[in-house]
């Protein structure tokens, strides 16, 4: 079943590419600060065209987490930033009966598409493997769909930050996100 959506929301993204044509993220929208580099039309694997940047959250009180999240994307069109995350999270409940703590950890592949300028489209397929909730000496891997949008505003020339509403559709009792899922995030292009 996940992997059902998780193929229809490819799909989706794949559509979507078809028909982009939109600069690139790491620039300013309607300038090329390459102008001469435009000109040239660069088959295979461009350098310019990669952006890192990633996600850093905490929450603290009756539950305490921490995360860190790099992520590297590659625009594969000027208004298609196809990526891989990676995250950790340290998580720990407390209430009068338990405590419940893990480390958490996993990744996956992202997708974002750009339109009017900064709003962006957003899916994603991730795996984490924690310890179960029920049985806390048992590590299960969860895994996630996130779908959602958000804004980006650009930092000077080649850097942003953004903030994403997610939802996961594949929510369970061991899932460590609560809907819908908040993101602050930054990024800068090569």
């Amino acid at each position: 079943w996940g992997f059902q959506l998780l193929n229809i929301s490819l799909v989706f993204i794949m559509v979507f590419a078809l028909k982009s044509e939109a600069t690139a993220q790491a620039q300013e929208f309607g300038e090329d600060p390459k102008p001469s580099r435009q000109k040239k039309s660069k088959k295979g694997f461009d350098p310019d065209r990669l952006v890192v940047g990633g996600n850093l959250g905490a929450a603290f009180g009756n539950i305490t987490l921490v995360e860190v999240s790099p992520q590297i994307g590659y625009l594969v069109k000027p208004n298609l930033l196809l990526g891989l995350g990676g995250r950790y999270i340290y998580y720990e409940e407390r209430n009068s009966f338990f405590t419940y703590k893990t480390n958490i950890y996993g990744g996956g592949p992202y997708a974002q598409y750009f339109f009017l300028e900064n709003f962006i489209a957003h899916a994603e397929y991730e795996i984490l493997n924690l310890d179960d909730f029920r049985n806390p000496s048992e590590r299960v891997n969860i895994e996630s769909i996130f779908v959602g949008g958000g804004y980006r505003s650009m930092i000077g020339g080649n850097s942003f930050f953004s903030v994403l509403l997610l939802y996961n559709l594949n929510e369970t009792i061991n899932t460590p996100y609560t809907n819908p899922v908040f993101r602050l995030g930054f990024g800068v292009g090569l």
